[in-house]
């Protein structure tokens, strides 16, 4: 009798033993494999979603911006909110896991609400060169549990990136690039991702020497005579606004006739499509330079 008493403790605690470490497993299963498949995702900011569709997140997206509805791959099903003034009320009836954001930390106040009630809230701040935007799409990744992808995202990125800027590094062609139009022109020196991508694409900015989001005068533009004029301000029209200008006959660019149309949200979002504006930027720079 002692014997059989002494065995049933010992029995339990192996039955016990097996549970848990069955549990642990199957959890760590759960949360390193299928966790992203559950995921309830809302992005309020167009570049965040097409990072996340990049990482096969698309149909994990419940709620968006008015922006972010056009990008390809996104769950269509997603709710729309005002993307500077989305409705919390309405959001947290989504129940979402995650909430991106991109803005100021005045904007990021209003989610207050949506964290205390157990949501995770992340603002992406906006990059300001391309190894930020690296930074944003690894660290996407690894709050949704798809790190390797991020990972390989941006290894493909860098590689297209070696590739394209091999060809340029003994010719250049001076760029002016407007993404206003007049009469409020505006424009950007170093420190920005889209004066990273003019100098691999060949192109020499011709505000290099300034600094940051610029609004220069029409006589400094005129002054420094670009080859070439690039514009990312989608309104019909807008190339013959700038070639008709006064004083603009006498820059090459419009005498050349290369005043060249990149794709605003390539060039303007700062995701993994910013490759796209890149290659845009190179063919225009590389017909100039086989002209001569």
């Amino acid at each position: 009798m002692k014997k059989f008493i002494h065995k049933i403790p010992i029995l339990l605690y192996l039955i016990l033993f097996l549970t848990i470490f069955t549990s642990c497993v199957s959890q760590d299963n759960v949360s390193e494999k299928n966790i992203e498949d559950k995921l309830r995702i809302v992005s309020l900011a167009p570049s965040n979603t097409e990072i996340l569709v990049g990482l096969s997140l698309g149909e994990n997206i419940i709620g968006a911006d008015e922006y972010s509805e056009k990008v390809e791959g996104i769950n269509k099903e997603a709710q729309i909110f005002r993307i500077g003034d989305p409705n919390i009320e309405e959001l947290l009836k989504l129940d979402p896991d995650i909430v991106l954001l991109s803005g100021h930390v005045s904007y990021v106040a209003k989610f207050e609400e949506l964290k205390n009630s157990g949501v995770e809230i992340i603002n992406i701040e906006t990059a300001e060169s391309i190894d930020e935007i690296y930074d944003s799409m690894l660290f996407i990744g690894e709050k949704t549990y798809k790190l390797d992808e991020a990972n390989k995202m941006v290894e493909d990125l860098k590689n297209k990136i070696e590739e394209i800027s091999k060809d340029n590094s003994d010719q250049s062609v001076t760029v002016y690039f407007e993404i206003s139009q007049a009469p409020y022109i505006y424009s950007f020196g170093s420190n920005t991702f889209l004066n990273e991508l003019l100098m691999l694409s060949g192109g020499t900015n011709i505000f290099q020497d300034l600094d940051g989001w610029i609004s220069p005068n029409e006589e400094s533009i005129i002054n420094a005579n670009p080859q070439i004029i690039f514009t990312n301000v989608d309104v019909t029209g807008n190339i013959d606004e700038i070639k008709s200008r006064v004083g603009w006959e006498n820059i090459d660019a419009v005498k050349n006739n290369r005043v060249y149309y990149i794709d605003k949200d390539y060039s303007s979002r700062p995701s993994q499509f910013f490759i796209n504006a890149l290659y845009q930027m190179n063919d225009y720079i590389k017909q100039v330079l086989n002209e001569k």
